[in-house]
């Protein structure tokens, strides 16, 4: 079951470094790529399936990006 999360980076993100992001993830977790708009940069909202993609792992992603990260449950 998809479930919607929202990550909360450390980071005021723009939009290309937003799409690079969401792509990885994307790549790596199948996570959707047509995020939930927001006008607050460093806040990403998107669906993922925990089963494939646990948070612990899109957040181990997230770091190896350099960003600091932490993901909340909706």
């Amino acid at each position: 079951m998809s479930r919607d999360v929202m990550l909360h980076i450390d980071a005021s993100l723009d939009a290309d470094a937003q799409r690079r992001l969401i792509a990885l993830l994307a790549e790596r977790f199948g996570i959707a790529t047509d995020i939930h708009n927001t006008t607050k940069p460093h806040l990403l909202f998107f669906s993922t399936h925990p089963e494939h993609a646990p948070p612990q792992r899109i957040l181990a992603a997230v770091r190896e990006q350099g960003y600091h990260a932490q993901m909340v449950d909706l």
